[in-house]
């Protein structure tokens, strides 16, 4: 059964810098707490989120009951329902174990995984709920999970809890869980699983490879990664980005908006993210395609890119693997592949 601890007010948030995003770190409140110490004990955090990000790690302020085993711990991602309440089924899971865990106060990372990616897209102005769940919790083996005392001090979120596994929740508007949220390093991407995958080969100078991406907000890019690797020296190859035109193929007519180079040198023997700077001010919501060739690819000297094999499952719904075997006169589509890319801004 949940034990739900009580505090004064707190009339002091820290604000913490970059890289955080949505948070409430409190000051932590000695005297306020959720203990689970049951499976269908759950305890929540809704928050808004105050921009549209990559949600790639969460944080929480707790520590584990003396002598607890707490075995393995899930920290996820709902939805809300009109209440506030979580709602539907998770969106992004993270994962500890009991040695990641002290008997002491402190911030425990968990890594988000979308069961396909490893980030998930929050939307802007968006309320969403931070939940905590153990099965392997019970009255010896307890999670202790602090809240920094009065709930109005973090804005558009409040303390959540059940003791049915999610049935039914209960809402606590005066306190705050403390958490969290960290954004990716990356902005528009597919980063996959990494493996296994398919990979296009490169090696001719009329091989281009493509990939489409929508633009998640408006932002300065200046670089982009692959996942990739070569074999033989492969020369320069540009990473180049175009529009896209009528046809959802790279506008290779239009002409190129910005490119970059990376030498032989750079790009890696084994499948590795390999970085390419380029500069320029995407603008929301709108399609652009990565195309990556070289002049001097040949069939001694070439690159693979490999891309998602899920049987026709779109895992990037924003874009489409694109590639010609004619130095972009025309192109080819697969609608339900991505290539694997990053997006970095400064």
């Amino acid at each position: 059964m949940i034990s739900i601890s009580g505090a004064p007010p707190n009339g002091l948030v820290a604000v913490p810098p970059p890289p955080y995003y949505d948070n409430y770190s409190g000051p932590a409140n000695p005297a306020c707490f959720l203990t689970l110490d049951s499976p269908t004990d759950w305890a929540g955090q809704s928050f808004t989120t105050t921009t549209k990000y990559n949600l790639a790690q969460i944080e929480l302020w707790i520590k584990k009951g003396p002598g607890s085993n707490v075995g393995t711990v899930y920290c996820e991602v709902w939805p809300v329902d009109g209440n506030g309440h979580p709602t539907g089924q998770a969106l992004a899971r993270g994962t500890i174990l009991d040695a990641d865990v002290s008997e002491d106060y402190g911030w425990v990372s968990f890594d988000m995984d979308t069961f396909s990616l490893t980030y998930y897209l929050l939307s802007a102005a968006t309320k969403y709920c931070v939940v905590v769940q153990g099965p392997n919790l019970t009255g010896v083996n307890s999670l202790i999970w602090a809240c920094g005392g009065d709930g109005s001090d973090y804005p558009n979120g409040d303390q959540e809890w059940t003791t049915t596994g999610g049935g039914a929740w209960a809402t606590d508007t005066t306190r705050d869980q403390l958490f969290r949220c960290y954004p990716s390093e990356f902005m528009d991407n597919y980063s996959g699983t990494v493996a296994p995958f398919t990979a296009i080969k490169l090696d001719s100078a009329n091989d281009w490879g493509g990939q489409i991406f929508t633009a998640m907000k408006s932002y300065p890019l200046n670089r982009i990664d692959i996942w990739g690797k070569k074999v033989g020296a492969i020369g320069d190859l540009l990473f180049q980005l175009y529009h896209v035109d009528g046809e959802e193929h790279p506008d290779i007519v239009g002409g190129v908006l910005a490119q970059g180079v990376i030498h032989n040198a750079d790009f890696s023997a084994d499948y590795a993210w390999n970085p390419c700077e380029i500069d320029y001010n995407l603008v929301v919501d709108t399609k652009y395609a990565i195309v990556v060739h070289g002049f001097s690819l040949n069939p001694g000297a070439y690159i693979f890119w490999p891309s998602d094999n899920d049987a026709g499952v779109d895992d990037y719904a924003p874009g489409a693997q694109e590639w010609s075997t004619n130095g972009g006169g025309s192109w080819a589509t697969q609608p339900n592949s991505d290539f694997l890319f990053r997006c970095y801004s400064a």
